[in-house]
């Protein structure tokens, strides 16, 4: 069975970027979610509705753009509507839909999490040299954008 297993893995010395991509994406995500105190889901609604601010986003646009299943995105939007964080505003034009918003509130705590972010990325530069950092994000960048264009 070992030889089984080795047999999956890359046969030489070369980078495993997707591998080591989504370890970093997943423990980033841990450390900073507990450092917050929120779930990861929750930051990653926030902030796509903070960035869509000036535009109406609903259930189904969220969920597409998240990456998850509807009913997911809704149980969450339930929860932090409940919580004050969000605020649901009817279609004028078709009553069974709906778009989410973040509430003043919402953004309070939002520009919080943003404000921290900002402090644990400084924290995570001074880990690695500033032309380290600045490399890893270019790198990352080009293949967000041609990952992108895939889709």
């Amino acid at each position: 069975m070992a030889e089984v297993g080795h047999e999956l893995h890359h046969g030489g010395d070369e980078p495993h970027l997707l591998r080591e991509v989504m370890r970093v994406h997943n423990v980033l995500l841990n450390v900073f979610s507990r450092q917050v105190g929120m779930p990861a889901s929750r930051l990653a609604l926030m902030r796509l509705i903070a960035a869509c601010d000036s535009e109406d986003i609903g259930i189904m646009e969220i969920a597409r753009r998240l990456a998850v299943n509807a009913a997911a995105v809704t149980r969450l939007v339930k929860e932090m509507e409940s919580e004050g964080l969000v605020d649901r505003i009817a279609d004028a034009r078709d009553g069974r839909r709906s778009y989410v918003r973040l509430s003043s509130e919402g953004f309070r705590v939002f520009e919080q999490i943003h404000e921290r972010a900002h402090e644990f990325e400084r924290e995570l530069g001074a880990l690695v040299s500033s032309e380290d950092m600045a490399t890893a994000v270019r790198v990352l960048s080009r293949l967000r954008e041609a990952l992108e264009g895939l889709r």
